[in-house]
C-alpha cells in the first residue's frame, strides 16, 4: 500500500505501447472465470546496460513517483463496526508463550542498510533471497547486493525497468524469487488517473537469467478495466505465479501463466476469478480491507497439478456469522487447457485456540511508539495473515508456516504479539491440520508486530518482527525462532537484533500513521538454512525526514544437538547431482546416519520422475538414476526425510 507525501519532480507518463498485444484473447466462464491474455510485452536491455544510459544522460536522480493516495482510513477500516468486545479488558490468549526462549539467538551474519526512502509512505519494503543476490524493492526503487552486503544494483527507480507502460509505475512493488526456475519477478500496480482512480494493470519483470541485472521480459496485464488492484501479494506455485490483493470490483484470486511468462510468451495469460469475501461474506462485516494468503513454494514445488491453498483467519468476536476463532482454507484450481479457475470456498476450517485480534476502532493509530503520543501512534496491520506463506514438501507430508498481529493488551492499552502456526497437509487426503500453534507475546509490555515468517530446509522456523513500547524502545527490528527438536509450540531462541530504533517516526498520515504494510523473510536455496529478511525500522534522518530506514540481514537457527553425532552435522548437509552420459549421479554429504532418507527426481512441474530409499552409515551418501529415456530439460533432485532436506536443480542433456 503506497501513499506519497510530495511529487518532487513531474514525470511524464505517456507512452505508445509499440509492443502491444493487438487482439488479446478474453474468455469469460460460466462459473465468472475469465481467460485474458496480457496486453503488452516487451524484451529489454540488460538492466546494467539500462541504468547506464540513464546515468550518462544525467537523468539518474532518483525522484518521488507519481502514485495514489487511495490507502487512507477510509479503505483501511477492516470491519470495525461489530469488532469490539463492549468491555475494556483483555482477553485472554490460550496460546500465549510469555517468556522468552532461553536458547542464544546467533548474531546476525550480514547486517546492512536497506534503501532509503523517497517521500513514500509507508516504504513497502521487501525482498528475497537468490542462488547469488539479495534484491530488494520498496515504493518506487529497487535495488541488488551480494551475499556479503557488497551493492550489486544501486538504488534504481523502477521506471527504469518499466519504462513508461501505460500511464505510470505506480508502487506496492513486490520482489518474487522463482527458486524452481532460477528467477527474478519485479512487479508493481500502474493507474490511478482521474476520473476513475483506478489501479487496473499489473506490471510484471520476468529475468531472463538468474543474473538481476540481466535483461528481462516486461509484461503489462488487466485483470478488470473498473478494478482496484491495492496491495498484491504473489505466490510460485506449479502452474502459476498466482495474486491475492486488497481488491475492489470485484475483489479476485489471479493466476498467472508461469510457464509462458518465464519465455517472453506474447500470449501469457492469468485466469481471474471472483472472490465472495469467504463463507461469512466479509464485505457484510462493514469494512473493506482484506488480502487473504496464497501457499508460497520453498524446496521444490508441490506435486504435479496440484490445487493452490487461500488462507485468512476469522476472529469469533468480528461477528458476522463466525462463532469461533479459526482459520479458513479455500482450494483453488486452474486448468490452462479449458482456459478457466474455480475456488471451493468451504474446502477446510480449522479452529483455534482462542485469540483477541481487535485493536482500538481505526486500522491504524494502534501501537505506541516512546512518549505515548497518539499523534505518533503506528498501525497494527492487523485483520489478516502477513506475508508470507511458505510452503514446504516433506518425504511424508507438507508443510505451511503463517502469522498475524493479537492484541494480549486491551483496547484503551493495546500491546501486540505475534501469532503463529505450523500447518501440515495430509499428502493422501489433502486435508490440512494445526502441528503447531502459539502466541508470541514475552510479558514485557513491548509490541511485535509486522511480521514474516519462514522455515529453512532443516524444518526451523524463524521470524522477524518491528518491536516498540509507549516508554523506551524505539521502532527496531528484531527476530527469533526455533529448531525442529524443540518443544512444540514455542519460539526458543532468546530475541536477536538487526536494528535497534535510535527515535520518534514522524508518522505523515495524520489518522494514516501505517507502518511497513510489508515485511519479507525467505531462505537461501543454496545452503537451505540461512533466513534472510527485510523490513523498516526507526532510523534518524532517513527517509527523507520521516526518519524511517530498511534493513536487510541473515541470520541462522542453531543446529539441534541430537544432529551431531561424533563425526556428523546434519546442519551443515550439503547435496551436489551431475550427469556423467545416461546416469545422473547424486552425492549427499553430512546427512544424518542411521536415519531413512528418500532420494527424488521431479521435473520442473513437480512430477516425481524417480525416486529411491536408503539409510545411509557413513558421512557420504553416493547413488544414482537411470536418465538415458529423460528429456532434455531441467529436473530437480531432493534428499531428505520429514526433518531435513537439500534440493538442487540439475540440468538433463
Amino acid at each position: 500500500m503506497k501513499q506519497l507525501l510530495t511529487l518532487s519532480v513531474g514525470i511524464s507518463c505517456a507512452f505508445s505501447l509499440s509492443a502491444q498485444n493487438n487482439a488479446p484473447i478474453e474468455i469469460h466462464n460460466a462459473n465468472g472465470s475469465m481467460y485474458k491474455e496480457c496486453y503488452y510485452v516487451k524484451a529489454t536491455k540488460p538492466l546494467r546496460d539500462l541504468i547506464a544510459e540513464r546515468n550518462a544522460k544525467g537523468l539518474n536522480k532518483l525522484a518521488t513517483h507519481f502514485g495514489p493516495a487511495a490507502d487512507g482510513p477510509s479503505m483501511e477500516n477492516f470491519a470495525r463496526t461489530s469488532h469490539h468486545p463492549a468491555i475494556d479488558v483483555p482477553i485472554p490468549d490460550a496460546a500465549r508463550q510469555t517468556t522468552y526462549g532461553s536458547l542464544t539467538s546467533p548474531a546476525p551474519i550480514e547486517n546492512f542498510e536497506g534503501q532509503g526512502g523517497l517521500g513514500s509512505y509507508p516504504q513497502d519494503p521487501n525482498g528475497m533471497i537468490g542462488s547469488n543476490y539479495y534484491v530488494q524493492t520498496i515504493n518506487s526503487t529497487f535495488a541488488a547486493w551480494d551475499k556479503t552486503g557488497a551493492s550489486y544494483i544501486p538504488q534504481t527507480d523502477l521506471d527504469v525497468l518499466f519504462g513508461k507502460v501505460g500511464e505510470c509505475d505506480c508502487g506496492d512493488p513486490v520482489t518474487i524469487y522463482d527458486k524452481i526456475a532460477d528467477r527474478w519477478i519485479i512487479s508493481e500496480f500502474e493507474g490511478y488517473i482521474p476520473p476513475n482512480n483506478n489501479i487496473d494493470t499489473l506490471l510484471f519483470a520476468v529475468s531472463q537469467t538468474n543474473d538481476p541485472a540481466g535483461a528481462y521480459w516486461i509484461y503489462a496485464f488487466e485483470p478488470y478495466a473498473n478494478s482496484f488492484d491495492d496491495y498484491p501479494k504473489y505466490a510460485v506455485w506449479g502452474n502459476g505465479y498466482y495474486m491475492t490483493c486488497n481488491c475492489s470490483s470485484p475483489d479476485m484470486v489471479v493466476a498467472y501463466e508461469r510457464d509462458s511468462m518465464l519465455v517472453g510468451s506474447k500470449h501469457a495469460a492469468f485466469v481471474a476469478m471472483p472472490w465472495n469475501y469467504g463463507p461469512y461474506n466479509l464485505e457484510n462485516c462493514g469494512g473493506n480491507f482484506f488480502c487473504p494468503q496464497m501457499l508460497d513454494c520453498d524446496g521444490t514445488l508441490p506435486p504435479a497439478d496440484a490445487p493452490e491453498y487461500l488462507f485468512y483467519y476469522w476472529d469469533d468476536t468480528w461477528g458476522c456469522g463466525g462463532s469461533v476463532d479459526s482459520i479458513s482454507i479455500e482450494q483453488i484450481s486452474v486448468n490452462w487447457t479449458s482456459r478457466s479457475g474455480s475456488i471451493d470456498a468451504k474446502y477446510q476450517t480449522l479452529t483455534m485456540a482462542t485469540f483477541n485480534s481487535n485493536f482500538p476502532a481505526d486500522f491504524d493509530a494502534n501501537l505506541p511508539q516512546p512518549g505515548n503520543q497518539t499523534s505518533n501512534y503506528l498501525a497494527s496491520s492487523d485483520g489478516f495473515f502477513g506475508y508470507r506463506i511458505p510452503y514446504l514438501r516433506w518425504a511424508s507430508y507438507n508443510s505451511a508456516v503463517m502469522q498475524f498481529p493479537v492484541n494480549i493488551g486491551t483496547l484503551s492499552a493495546p500491546v501486540s504479539a505475534i501469532r503463529w502456526y505450523e500447518l501440515h497437509q495430509d499428502t493422501t487426503t489433502k486435508k490440512w491440520s494445526v502441528y503447531q500453534e502459539s502466541t508470541y507475546g514475552p510479558n514485557d509490555g513491548i509490541s511485535r508486530w509486522e511480521a514474516s515468517i519462514a522455515m529453512d530446509q532443516n524444518g526451523d522456523i524463524g521470524m522477524l518482527y518491528t518491536v516498540s513500547d509507549p516508554t523506551s524502545v524505539y521502532p527496531g527490528i528484531r527476530y527469533t525462532g526455533r529448531r525442529y527438536c524443540d518443544a512444540l509450540n514455542t519460539m526458543t531462541l532468546t530475541e536477536g537484533t538487526a536494528a535497534t530504533g535510535n527515535t520518534l517516526v514522524n508518522t505523515p498520515q495524520g489518522n494514516g500513521n501505517r507502518w511497513g504494510d510489508y515485511s519479507h523473510l525467505s531462505v537461501d536455496p543454496i545452503d537451505g538454512k540461512t533466513f534472510w529478511g527485510t523490513t523498516m525500522y526507526a532510523e534518524n534522518g532517513a527517509g527523507s525526514g520521516i526518519n524511517a530506514g530498511t534493513r536487510v540481514f541473515s541470520f541462522q537457527v542453531p543446529v539441534c544437538s541430537t544432529d551431531v553425532p561424533a563425526v556428523v552435522d546434519s546442519y551443515h548437509a550439503s547435496l551436489t547431482a551431475y550427469q556423467n552420459g545416461g546416469t545422473l549421479n547424486i552425492k549427499g554429504v553430512d546427512f544424518p546416519q542411521g536415519e531413512r532418507l528418500v532420494v527424488q527426481l521431479f521435473d520442473e512441474n513437480g512430477k516425481t520422475i524417480m525416486q529411491q530409499e536408503t539409510v545411509s552409515n557413513s558421512q557420504t551418501l553416493q547413488t544414482s538414476f537411470n536418465v538415458s529415456s529423460l528429456a532434455k530439460s531441467i529436473y530437480l533432485v531432493r534428499i531428505g526425510n520429514d526433518h531435513i532436506q537439500r534440493v538442487v536443480k540439475v540440468a538433463i542433456h
